[in-house]
């Protein structure tokens, strides 16, 4: 699962359902073009299928195992043709449209996209999870007003599927409707308990509305769904921190920076949280890690700053502040003032 960001930036809406064409079309589900497909052997596949091609030009099993095992090994091009051939054979197959949306958002090619899932649901009005992909599609075009609709009518069509919810939900986050969003991710959790990312963002939500108590047992649930979701264990931390718990607070962020982070803010926060524990010289090691990153980090040297006056190395603290200072972080003239104006003066610029 890719690492995921915050409430406003949250996680990118869920991906293309992919789905494949109905059982009822795969009639000959022993034939060996079907078999190949299932253990994998996509160029195998490619060939069988081409060679019953060649000899029934109208072989629309054919065309569907070709086409998904050029998707397989990411011919979007060849199998987009083999599904177009579908569409052509059966005029009036949603299925064929849909998986040829699905195709053309493969390729970032929207538009397509939402053209050929248009044509799904104009076959069959019920068609759910073509209302909520194309929802996704609209939204990444910009089209948020027609992706909010499409997210309803696919939960109008079958209250039951959990996407368009979390992706509703989504939408709602990004313009601004909290509780809206929240109502939407709970139902999402409520139909699928083991979805993840529904509890993350339900948490980036409380986050919002301050309910720090709130949004920390939702990341604890994502966390013990997917034991990798380094956001959870990064918002988790930071929420903590928040309410006093600085050593799990530091668990949270070390658990992060084993997977090799570069972040500079996760030692920063780590770093406060050491510190807050009375264990300076950790916090000191984190913050000089943060600017060894990015040597320009300002808040990197204000909190070493810090770090090295509590221990009383007020040399070194006094030459963290004043780089703090001409770091842009303007709070650091305060510590100047008080604990280093004899040994450092601020050169006015």
């Amino acid at each position: 699962m890719s690492y995921k960001l915050s409430a406003g930036k949250c996680i990118q809406l869920i991906s293309y359902s992919l789905y494949l064409i109905a059982n009822t079309v795969f009639a000959q589900s022993d034939s060996q073009a079907v078999n190949l497909f299932r253990n994998g052997e996509y160029l195998r596949d490619i060939a069988i299928c081409k060679a019953l091609i060649k000899a029934n030009k109208n072989d629309t099993i054919a065309y569907i195992y070709r086409g998904l095992s050029k998707e397989a090994v990411k011919d979007y091009s060849g199998a987009r043709d083999d599904f177009k051939k579908v569409s052509k054979l059966r005029p009036f197959d949603a299925e064929a449209h849909f998986k040829l949306a699905v195709l053309w958002s493969e390729t970032e090619d929207y538009y397509h996209s939402i053209k050929e899932y248009s044509k799904a649901i104009s076959m069959d009005s019920s068609y759910s999870v073509a209302y909520n992909n194309r929802g996704n599609s609209e939204y990444l075009v910009g089209d948020a007003k027609s992706a909010m609709k499409d997210f309803t009518s696919a939960i109008e069509k079958d209250s039951t599927y959990p996407d368009p919810y979390y992706n509703r939900g989504h939408l709602k986050m990004v313009m601004g409707d909290i509780k809206g969003a929240i109502a939407d991710f709970t139902m999402t959790v409520a139909l699928m308990l083991e979805d993840a990312d529904g509890w993350f963002c339900r948490g980036q939500c409380y986050d919002d509305l301050n309910d720090t108590i709130a949004a920390l047992n939702d990341y604890d649930n994502a966390i013990q769904i997917d034991s990798t979701y380094l956001d959870a264990f990064y918002y988790r931390g930071v929420d903590k921190f928040k309410l006093g718990d600085a050593r799990g607070a530091v668990g949270d962020f070390s658990r992060i920076i084993k997977s090799d982070t570069e972040e500079i803010e996760l030692y920063n926060h780590r770093g406060v949280a050491y510190d807050s524990l009375k264990e300076y010289k950790l916090a000191i090691a984190d913050f000089t890690k943060s600017m060894k990153i990015d040597p320009g980090d300002g808040q990197a040297y204000l909190g070493r700053g810090y770090a090295y006056l509590k221990t009383g190395d007020r040399e070194k603290a006094c030459d963290d502040f004043n780089n703090a200072y001409y770091a842009d972080i303007t709070i650091a003239e305060v510590y100047i003032d008080k604990y280093c104006r004899r040994k450092i003066h601020i050169f006015r610029r």
